[in-house]
């Protein structure tokens, strides 16, 4: 029994932009397809996970899973925890990518801390998964794990931090935004995890006001760090598909970078409008974050004509991927302006229509331009196993085609039924009076329709990719 060709790490050879024959060190190699492996499945128990979690809104099933041991409790923040892994390890497999191209071979202690970083973010995986099911849980949001398990988390954060800036050289002047982006974000993300624990400080714990504030403040910053992990990886691989680096090195993608990074810092505020707090905070996390966005769908837009531009025809997966990004940024461009606004924020706040909201920025936005460049790269690897045609047919089939469109529609589906929804609970609850009986009867199946819609078609993608990225072995 052998492997297929380039399945087994070794010394390999590829060629740069300009045709030119470079080494690759193997142990990079095995860094980017480790960290994408990662991502591929924290998504899987992230959709395996939601689907219960939905399946939990339909009274005679809550039962049957309630009697099985299945609980909402772990099944949330199961979903939101391994969401966000997914989002992580997806970008981070991208910038080991990007450090494919830049930087030379690993030195032995470099290799030594990735080693450390990967298990102690497997221990981590593990550990939370098999906690949560225990039933221990801390009640947070994207934390909701025993903070125990966070140490395993930031040491190994650390581990990626020392690996990726002992490759900065002198600095970050003169190197395109992707590279800007990802600095901060992994200095960021330090940042933001340790403010996310204030709540285990007796002081902060005990205040419900100030835990509030913190647990929303410190949950925005953590998704203002994913999100430089996001757009780094959009404008890497546009620069790399294109040829050109100079849209990642203009006033645009900097402006974007900017205000990014001051909207991690504010758009928590309207999250909060409804606690005592000055009003200035509240006019000021409105306008930043109306500013990122208008700039992030310019950007988006900008990026899917470039890939069109440069591969003319028939669109492939990573062009698909990256329009459904720019009509999902479009769609939550309008709403997020919509929620933002005091009057209206005080109807839907509480709602279905904040979980709508976020999860068409997780899975519109995020989830969408990573998986662009996930399949950019596993085109890259297909090609490089020497599995050819064949690997190529598959990420390029009408069946995968298909499923994109059919993930964006179910998605689109489950997050406009969830902002319907819970506008007509806003409304009513702002009259005084019950949700309808008929919406209250009907909308958890109409949430599991459109839920199993969206997890057939990503649940079939992910199979696709888990299979060209763990090939099986063949006999000869």
């Amino acid at each position: 029994m052998t492997s297929y060709p380039g399945d087994q790490i070794k010394q390999d050879v590829d060629t740069d932009e300009g045709g030119c024959i470079r080494e690759v060190d193997p142990s990079r190699r095995y860094a980017t397809l480790t960290f994408m492996r990662g991502s591929l499945v924290a998504l899987g128990i992230a959709l395996l996970s939601g689907v219960m979690g939905i399946l939990y809104y339909i009274p005679a099933v809550a039962r049957i899973m309630q009697r099985l041991g299945l609980h909402f409790t772990f099944l949330r923040p199961m979903h939101t925890t391994f969401v966000a892994a997914f989002i992580f390890l997806g970008g981070i497999a991208v910038v080991h990518r990007y450090l494919e191209d830049v930087a030379g071979p690993m030195g032995r202690a470099e290799r030594l801390r990735l080693r450390v970083q990967v298990v102690l973010w497997a221990i981590a995986g593990l550990g939370i998964f098999v906690s949560l099911i225990a039933g221990i849980f801390s009640g947070r949001e994207y934390i909701g794990f025993h903070p125990v398990l966070s140490i395993p988390i930031f040491l190994g954060w650390l581990c990626f931090a020392w690996n990726f800036f002992s490759h900065l050289g002198k600095g970050l002047l003169g190197r395109p935004v992707h590279v800007t982006m990802w600095a901060v974000g992994v200095l960021f993300f330090i940042y933001t995890f340790i403010e996310q624990h204030a709540w285990v400080m007796p002081g902060v714990f005990s205040d419900p006001l100030v835990d509030i504030r913190v647990q929303w403040k410190a949950t925005g910053t953590l998704v203002g760090s994913f999100n430089l992990f996001v757009y780094g990886s959009m404008y890497f691989i546009a620069c790399k598909i294109s040829g050109d680096e100079s849209y990642a090195h203009s006033r645009l993608a900097y402006a974007l970078f900017g205000v990014g990074l001051l909207n991690s810092f504010t758009n928590f505020g309207h999250h909060t409008y409804h606690l005592p707090q000055s009003h200035t905070v509240k006019w000021i996390s409105f306008v930043i974050s109306m500013t990122e966005i208008i700039i992030l769908a310019r950007v988006v837009w900008d990026i899917a004509a470039m890939i069109k531009a440069r591969l003319p025809g028939p669109a492939n997966a990573t062009q698909l991927f990256m329009n459904a990004a720019k009509w999902w940024t479009a769609f939550i461009l309008v709403t997020a302006i919509l929620i933002s606004v005091p009057p209206v924020n005080a109807l839907i706040h509480g709602t279905t229509v904040v979980m709508g909201h976020g999860m068409g920025a997780e899975i519109g936005i995020d989830a969408m331009a990573l998986f662009a460049a996930l399949s950019w790269m596993l085109s890259e690897i297909v090609s490089r196993r020497g599995l050819g045609d064949g690997g190529l047919t598959v990420l390029e089939s009408p069946r995968i085609r298909r499923g994109i469109i059919g993930l964006n529609l179910g998605a689109a589906g489950l997050v406009g039924w969830l902002t319907i929804s819970g506008l007509i609970i806003g409304v009513r609850r702002y009259d005084g009076l019950a949700p309808p009986e008929l919406l209250s009867t009907v909308s958890p199946f109409i949430l599991a329709f459109f839920g199993l819609v969206t997890a057939n078609f990503l649940g079939n993608l992910i199979n696709a990719w888990l299979l060209l990225l763990f090939p099986m072995r063949k006999k000869h």
